[in-house]
């Protein structure tokens, strides 16, 4: 069996599923280059989601609702405390506002974790889908902030399927501009002190009382244009100053979300401005008016084009390029990557103007990552997403699944912050975590054995020679097929990729 067939399924994809290892053999980086090509359609469990509009809406709709029920229960929307559990009637049970955001919410956040979930476990392109978590980890828009709760999924379609074998620079922009980004991190509440609004804050649209998202007071927020540098292009101890976060707060300044009064909601309707390309809206009046400094550069530019030309120099930057090249070998090779893979995708990156598919075939290219050794181990998503391709009986419903993924420690779309989930061992590799993994997989195991199965044979179809002697052995001994099965999902050469 071909080793790098094996690892082409298992490290590039998302766990080799019965046959699959067998039927790439012939050409297995060919398989995975075949991969890097636009996706012309979404696939149907994503396609039933809600959409762009109805995500970014949702939470303020809900807020809306708990609005009207105070208030028809005689008491004031701004003094509601969630944390202290108040009550509102509900016919004739009182309703916390924890309870009636857990309700609201769970089943839809709960629905796109599931439809994340069919996509990764039926994909033919599974090179494809790891990209996309790859780049959803770091592009972050994350869930755990209470009003971003339903955002990510459309973050997720609109940004990153449709930029993952186009040029970075793209991606970078459309990120920017979408209006789950300008929300996680800040960017709608951000005005120029020196533009016409910030000088004269009655300008501002009027707002409602109860539209409690926007600040009182207009000022600057620096969250955003400080994740970009940080996170997003040149990486920390790059060469970026506090005094060119703070330049570059101001050059986004006024980049914006749309929404009435300033856009007429019917127009985002029927103008069909579904997804967050639509959405942007670059406002002139909030943004900081002048010339500003980044990193020694000088940007006059007028408008939304003096933030444009940052975004593109930053893609372009080597600084860029090394920290993408970086991240992408430790995610694929190990979690301290090779210097000289490093050192040829940022090359790359530089030469191909961030061409993110040249980038990834030459990383497919690169003989480092084909080593026959597993050093990556799998996050809890990674695990049971390879474990139900390669157990074709797994098919969970929308609450075991979350259950599974919460019992191990990572939350889909909810990364505790902007920098995502953690991708090197040692975040992973605890005690508990270990054992909760062992737990799920005797669960399952339990769940799916039946008499006339052969884990032993299963192993040897989807690990091929990565399948340790002992491991082999200790699976041909077991005492049922339950066994056998837990055995191999619990075996240290299934947890690694």
């Amino acid at each position: 069996m071909s080793i790098e067939a094996v690892i082409a399924a298992n490290r590039f994809g998302l766990g080799a599923r019965p046959g699959e290892v067998a039927r790439i053999a012939g050409d297995p980086k060919a398989w995975l280059k075949a991969q890097l090509a636009p996706e012309r359609e979404l696939p149907a469990p994503l396609a039933a989601l809600p959409s762009t509009v109805d995500d970014m809406s949702a939470f303020f709709k809900w807020l809306r609702t708990i609005a009207d029920k105070a208030r028809a229960n005689g008491m004031d929307p701004y003094d509601l405390k969630p944390s202290t559990g108040a009550m509102m009637g509900d016919g004739n049970k009182g309703l916390s506002i924890e309870g009636d955001y857990i309700r609201t919410f769970v089943p839809r956040y709960a629905a796109a974790v599931k439809a994340r979930f069919d996509t990764a476990v039926a994909t033919d392109r599974p090179f494809f889908e790891r990209l996309v978590h790859f780049w959803l980890n770091h592009f972050v828009v994350s869930g755990a902030k209470p009003g971003a709760i339903a955002m990510p999924p459309a973050f997720e379609r609109d940004v990153i399927r449709s930029n993952i074998t186009g040029r970075f620079a793209d991606m970078l922009l459309a990120s920017t501009k979408h209006p789950a980004m300008l929300f996680y991190l800040d960017n709608f509440r951000s005005i120029g002190p020196n533009s016409k609004v910030g000088l004269d804050p009655s300008l501002r649209a009027p707002r409602k009382r109860e539209d409690f998202a926007m600040p009182e007071k207009p000022g600057l927020n620096e969250n955003l244009a400080r994740e970009i540098l940080e996170l997003q292009t040149l990486g920390v101890r790059s060469g970026y100053t506090q005094a060119d976060v703070t330049s570059f707060a101001r050059i986004l300044t006024g980049w914006t979300i749309a929404r009435p009064p300033r856009v007429p909601g019917y127009k985002l309707l029927l103008e069909g401005r579904l997804n967050g390309k639509g959405l942007f809206e670059f406002d002139d009046e909030e943004h900081e008016p002048g010339p500003q400094t980044l990193m020694g550069r000088v940007y006059a530019q007028a408008g939304v084009d003096q933030g444009e030309a940052v975004l593109r120099d930053l893609a372009a930057h080597p600084a860029t390029a090394h920290f993408i090249a970086t991240k992408l070998a430790r995610h694929f090779i190990a979690d301290d990557p090779p210097p000289a893979v490093v050192e040829h995708l940022a090359k790359t990156f530089l030469a191909t103007d961030g061409d993110l598919k040249a980038v990834c075939a030459a990383l497919v290219d690169s003989d480092a990552a084909f080593a026959p050794a597993p050093r990556k181990f799998k996050t809890p998503e990674d695990y049971v997403i390879s474990a139900a391709r390669a157990l074709p009986g797994y098919r969970p419903d929308p609450g075991t699944l979350l259950r599974a993924y919460q019992s191990m420690g990572q939350q889909p779309y909810n990364p505790p912050g902007p920098n995502g989930w953690p991708d090197i061992e040692a975040e992973w590799l605890g005690a508990d975590a270990v054992w909760k993994r062992f737990e799920w997989a005797n669960q399952t195991a339990d769940a799916l054995a039946s008499a006339t199965m052969n884990p032993g044979a299963l192993a040897e179809d989807i690990l091929g020679p990565q399948l340790g002697k002992s491991t082999a052995q200790a699976i041909a001994r077991a005492q049922s097929p339950a066994q056998g099965l837990t055995l191999l999902l619990a075996s240290p050469e299934f947890q690694r990729r």
